[in-house]
Formats: structure tokens, sequence, C-alpha cells
């Protein structure tokens, strides 16, 4: 499909520009999650962008998203290894200086403003989820999503794309805790597992964009109406 054609490549572009010699040595480069760059590039295109401009906006997007992606694996990494966990510190915030490097070329600083609150989004949504010690059931599903779909929602409110958010949101909780097993939510299984099985409804009415509909789906039957771990009666 034509979709996949154009993001491949421009992950292509993304992979160039986040490689270093010294890092590449040391940490391990993210892999971009396809679900938030099939959102972004359709967010983009849908929005009128194309050709270089979609190429630097869309890798800023997801340099963005690496980042915080890389700096979450920090939680992953055992006790005692300090050195991974600087080197992992120091590829995020290398990540970070690239997107803000692109961004300053682009000279679109209302994008840099909205990807800006989208990591404040991200960041209070994690602290929220890993450091608080009074948690409520209630806010275990607003973190996770907070933390899956925080940039994605910014850039589509940025985009005046506002109707995509309640897609954006649910299906991105759904992937992230389609992967088994995760350890960064597995502590929170028990409360996640009606609100995962309401959103499995949810996105089936939610309004998504156009050009995401033939590719998307294939996926989103799979994350529908394929078994998931936390939903075995489902399965």
């Amino acid at each position: 499909m034509r979709i996949i054609h154009e993001v491949n490549k421009l992950n292509e572009y993304v992979l160039q520009k986040m490689e270093h010699s010294f890092l590449k040595e040391y940490v391990n480069v993210p892999q971009v999650n396809q679900d938030k760059c099939l959102i972004t590039y359709s967010l983009l295109a849908e929005s009128g962008y194309e050709g270089e401009e979609l190429q630097e906006l869309y890798a800023a997007v997801m340099l963005v998203q690496c980042a915080l992606d890389t700096h979450e694996t920090i939680l992953k990494i055992r006790d005692g290894h300090v050195k991974e966990r600087q080197l992992t510190v120091l590829a995020g915030d290398y990540y970070s200086s690239l997107y803000y490097f692109m961004l300053s070329v682009c000279e679109d600083v209302a994008l840099i403003r909205a990807l800006s609150l989208g990591i404040q989004d991200v960041n209070e949504n994690k602290m929220r989820l890993f450091y608080s010690k009074h948690i409520k059931p209630e806010e275990v599903t607003n973190s996770i999503k907070g933390m899956e779909a925080g940039i994605l929602n910014r850039v589509a409110r940025h985009l005046k794309k506002e109707q995509y958010i309640p897609f954006i949101s649910e299906f991105l909780f759904i992937s992230a805790t389609s992967h088994c097993p995760d350890s960064l939510f597995s502590n929170y299984h028990l409360h996640i597992k009606n609100d995962v099985l309401l959103a499995r409804h949810k996105l089936k009415t939610q309004k998504q964009p156009l050009s995401l509909k033939p590719v998307m789906e294939k996926r989103m039957r799979g994350l529908l109406d394929g078994p998931h771990y936390l939903l075995p009666e489902e399965g």
C-alpha cells in the first residue's frame, strides 16, 4: 500500500538523522512505533503537508517520540548498570536536540510549542503512573493513554484535527497494552483489564483519518477481534 511505502521512506530518513557512531556502539537505537508512524503521517498528509516539508515535520515528531521512548527504557534497566543508564539518558537527549534543530530550521514555532506541551503531558503522566504512591485505579488507564498519545494528541490539536483525538487515545492504549509481557504496565494489569475491553468497543465507532483506513483495517481487526492477553475470555 502507498501509505506503508511512504512511511517506510520517511522512517529511513528519521533513522539516518538518529545515527551517531558513539551511541550506536553502546545504545540500541529504539524502533519507531509503526502505529504512531502511521498516525503522524496521516495527520500531516491530511493537513496538506507534502514533500520536504512533510518529511521534516514528520521526522521532528518521530524524533520527539523516540527521545521519550528511549528515556522510558531506563525503567527497564536493572539497578547497578550505571553506565547503561547514563548513555540511555544521553541518547534520549541527543534525539531531543535533533528535533529542536529541525523545527528551528522549519521556523514552525507553533509546532515546537505543541510538541513541548506533549512532552510535558507524557512526563506528567509517567510520573503519576510510576512514582505516585497513591494513584487511584481509575487514574491508571488515563495515565497510560497520556503517556502513549500525549505527543500525537497535541499534534492533532495543532493541526486542527481534534476529532481524531479519541481514536488516537483509545487505539494507542490498546496497542501499548497488547504487547506481552510488558514490564512497564505489568503492575497495573488488573486495573486496566476492563478498560481495555471498553476501549476495544469504543474504537469501532470512533473517527479516524481517511488515509489510515485502507491500512488500519487489518491492524484494527487484530486489536479488536484478536485475543488479548488481558482478556483470555475474548480469545
